[in-house]
């Protein structure tokens, strides 16, 4: 089987309200997996994806599930790698000794510009915090991730960013391209980049790879990077390691899935697309769903069906299911620079 990154949203509580945030967190859902189900749930991940798959642990904010010190040695004595996902408010250096002692390997946390930029999107004095944060984690040991949401209020500190993670000892600084959905849909509407922006963001993300190779660079949406790395790989380029270990293009169903706090399955976080529930199917029954099944099959349609890229990019799903309603569409974000017959 092909491997796969599990995204497990534990709690939609959350204690920032980020302008842009995909899921609208913030109150606790009824229904969230119990500690008994959560446990249930690790156990199934460990039988169908095997010990080493990488989980990680979002909201909301995943430090204001009450079990959370009780779910993460679970998860690590089962063999699966511990990953939590957090805004870095609550995450003290007693908060990252603990998370280090109970199993967690690495911490992500956001970084989306400089200070004002950051607080401007996330609230007052959270870049400070986040800051923090993330240097604790590093000195309690762990691995630090840094994932910046890129759009038009901050595309411009996409090097000072990087400069921000360089500088934190972050081993990966994961770009997201921003896609307009929950709180963002009222509060952010128009901040998605144009096409020449995107493009050209893409571009200059690999430039400050090839610059930087002591840090990786990489992205969650812009499945049109891995067209950019493979040109530069033709070229006798330089290219991360993760080209080619990882499962390329747009993982949605095919290296990924996303787990929400009353267990609905969708095959990534932001595809609302529901394949199953772990209340009521085993996941090995889920990933058989018409759901994974076409989005493994690549069948895209549209200009994304006849691209020369079209299994190695397959184009973003979600702003296909978004843009049309129909989650195997080409992506409308593509454009002419990334696009070959």
């Amino acid at each position: 089987m092909t491997r796969y990154n599990i995204n497990w949203n534990v709690t939609r509580e959350c204690n920032l309200t980020c302008k842009h945030c995909y899921y609208d967190a913030g109150t606790r859902l009824d229904d969230e997996l119990s500690t008994v189900e959560s446990k249930n749930l690790i156990d199934d991940i460990v039988n169908v994806f095997g010990t080493g798959t990488n989980v990680t642990l979002g909201g909301g904010e995943a430090l204001m599930r009450k079990d959370i010190f009780e779910l993460i040695p679970y998860g690590n004595d089962k063999g699966l790698r511990m990953v939590l996902a957090s805004n870095g408010t609550l995450l003290t250096e007693a908060v990252a000794a603990r998370l280090k002692h109970s199993g967690i390997d690495e911490v992500i946390i956001p970084i989306d510009g400089t200070q004002a930029t950051h607080d401007a999107i996330r609230g007052r004095g959270v870049y400070n915090k986040a800051v923090k944060a993330a240097r604790a984690c590093r000195d309690a040991g762990m691995s630090l991730v840094v994932d910046p949401c890129i759009m038009k209020q901050n595309e411009a500190e996409t090097v000072a960013i990087i400069d921000i993670a360089e500088g934190l000892g972050a081993r990966q600084c994961r770009f997201f391209h921003y896609v307009a959905m929950g709180r963002g849909t009222d509060m952010m509407p128009d901040s998605e980049l144009e096409f020449d922006q995107y493009a050209k963001n893409l571009m200059l993300l690999y430039e400050e790879q090839n610059r930087r190779r002591e840090l990786e660079i990489c992205t969650t949406q812009a499945c049109q990077y891995w067209v950019v790395l493979k040109r530069k790989a033709e070229e006798g380029l330089f290219v991360p390691e993760f080209f080619y270990n990882e499962v390329p293009g747009c993982r949605a169903g095919i290296g990924m899935l996303s787990i929400k706090p009353n267990g609905d399955v969708v095959p990534c976080p932001l595809l609302e697309v529901k394949a199953g529930n772990v209340k009521e199917m085993s996941l090995s029954e889920i990933l058989k769903s018409s759901v994974f099944v076409k989005l493994r099959s690549r069948a895209v349609k549209g200009r994304c069906a006849v691209c020369e890229y079209k299994e190695l990019c397959g184009g973003c799903r979600v702003r296909a299911y978004l843009n049309c309603g129909d989650y195997m569409a080409e992506d409308p974000l593509c454009n002419e620079f990334f696009f070959e017959l």
